[in-house]
């Protein structure tokens, strides 16, 4: 329980996957899948266009229920649709220094499965509901039957 308690109060910074993908929002859906495909990752960070616009995402939920199957026998061409007319933005985002426990129960309000992170403007990487749980798995002894 320790180590479990412990590890909840980690910075996210420790947790986060630093390698992410980005990808502007002027590309295309296309793009996109085909950058989820090559990192083998279910989300995308979209670029801020500017120094006044704010990180966005494209995640696969996204593509599938705003692309491949909005609803009523309806869908966009995924080589012709920008991903900035489908991507979920603003995104929320968090400091590298915020505690873990933190990032978990900002995620379950705001009903989200990663997050940015982010420090003056800059992407750090990315901290998902995987890279957590991947962390509670590698914990050793009687702490890997302990829920979060």
């Amino acid at each position: 329980m320790e180590k479990l308690i412990k590890l909840r109060t980690l910075p996210v910074s420790a947790l986060m996957r630093r390698d992410v993908a980005t990808i502007k929002g002027s590309q295309t859906v296309a793009d996109a899948i085909a950058l989820m495909k090559e990192f083998s990752v279910t989300s995308i960070i979209v670029e801020p266009r500017n120094q006044d616009d704010t990180f966005g995402i494209i995640t696969e939920k996204d593509i599938l229920e705003k692309v491949i199957d909005p609803g009523e026998d309806i869908h966009k061409d995924p080589w012709n649709t920008q991903i900035h007319l489908v991507m979920s933005k603003p995104c929320v985002s968090v400091s590298p220094t915020l505690s873990i426990k933190y990032a978990i129960r900002l995620m379950k309000r705001m009903g989200i499965r990663r997050v940015p992170v982010v420090k003056d403007d800059k992407l750090m990487g990315v901290l998902s509901h995987s890279d957590i749980l991947h962390a509670v798995e590698n914990l050793q002894g009687d702490d890997k039957n302990v829920a979060i």
